[in-house]
């Protein structure tokens, strides 16, 4: 079975080409619902990001958030496990659902869920992924939907 390159293309740390994310976004699968599952869980842990909240009957799971500078630097935890955060950092996850399309195929969309701190509010405002505030520029759509057959 072919591994998956739709979430190899998301959590991946370099950009990526055009070309990628279309076969990334057209990629379908022929296999079973909760093997695809627990593959994209490993391609999600393989690429650092750890599995939140999984809903296995719903075949869906977010990754734990991690915080972004203003600039696009990964913010990591420091002592006692607590991040430093500064004014328009930025704290992403990603939810990835495994969805049915017809008696044999599958797909899996990956939604980015994507916040901005601002210095002063007790709320972080909610970032659109066309929104000029992120730190580097998309590289890939809010939602990621395979429709190619393998």
């Amino acid at each position: 079975m072919r591994t998956l390159p739709l979430l190899l293309l998301v959590f991946a740390a370099c950009a990526v080409s055009n070309e990628e994310v279309r076969t990334a976004k057209t990629a379908e699968y022929k296999t079973d619902g909760g093997q695809l599952f627990s593959i994209a869980e490993q391609a999600a842990a393989d690429k650092h990001y750890k599995v939140g909240a999984a809903d296995d009957g719903h075949l869906t799971y977010e990754t734990l958030p991690k915080w972004f500078s203003s600039e696009g630097d990964l913010q990591t935890a420091g002592a006692d496990d607590y991040t430093l955060i500064r004014g328009h950092s930025v704290k992403v996850s990603f939810v990835v659902t495994v969805s049915q399309t017809d008696a044999e195929h599958f797909v899996v969309t990956v939604t980015p869920h994507t916040w901005q701190y601002i210095g002063g509010s007790p709320q972080l405002r909610p970032l659109e992924p066309e929104d000029p505030n992120l730190p580097i520029e998309p590289r890939a759509s809010p939602s990621l939907r395979s429709s190619r057959r393998s």
